[in-house]
């Protein structure tokens, strides 16, 4: 029964890690296409996040993103 909570909350906790990756990617992708198109514009879905490179943040990758949907 403790393994069963240990394995619990340990799954909890790499979900919650992964969801707060992907808000940040969300927020960056925004930021970046509204740099291009403008802020009166409609910010198409977010992508997945990719893995983020070392050096780097998901909020900047995101940024990135958002920027090269922008300019397609």
């Amino acid at each position: 029964m403790n393994i069963l909570k240990t394995i619990m909350f340990f799954a909890l906790l790499v979900f919650s890690t992964f969801a707060y990756a992907g808000d940040q990617f969300c927020a960056g992708f925004e930021e970046g296409y509204k740099t291009v198109k403008g802020d009166m514009t409609m910010v198409p879905m977010c992508p997945l996040a990719p893995l983020t490179p070392l050096g780097s943040t998901d909020y900047r990758e995101g940024i990135k993103a958002g920027m090269r949907a922008a300019q397609r």
